[in-house]
């Protein structure tokens, strides 16, 4: 069983605790490891992100405490290979139905596939 370190620990500040629940549950579904890398971001991080363009908008979930990334880690590496993000995404979704939680996968968008990104809906 994977657990959190206390990188990711600490990226759950300011996260809203349904998501936070979602998370944890997930980790423990998911077949690959995975930490959080980011969560609350600052509108001028924000900014930095759409700058850069890794983000499209300036109204993300990150603003509000009601987004994560994350990174999976194999072999105790990251990868960026999207087919585990797929796999971690699945672990996210079972967690979320069990919780009854509706969240959306970065990687399910069409305009910017966000593999490493999970947000909760209507809270």
């Amino acid at each position: 069983m994977y657990k959190f370190g206390k990188r990711s620990i600490g990226n759950f500040d300011g996260i809203h605790s349904s998501l936070v629940g979602v998370c944890y549950r997930a980790l423990s579904l998911s077949p690959h490891d995975f930490g959080i890398t980011e969560g609350v971001r600052s509108v001028e991080r924000q900014r930095q992100m759409v700058v850069g363009g890794k983000s499209q908008t300036m109204h993300s979930y990150h603003l509000t405490g009601k987004a994560v990334d994350f990174a999976v880690f194999v072999d105790g590496k990251i990868t960026w290979e999207f087919e585990y993000y797929v796999d971690v995404a699945d672990a996210f979704k079972q967690a979320a139905t069990e919780y009854g939680i509706e969240i959306t996968w970065g990687g399910d968008w069409i305009t910017l596939r966000d593999g490493p990104h999970i947000q909760i809906e209507g809270v």
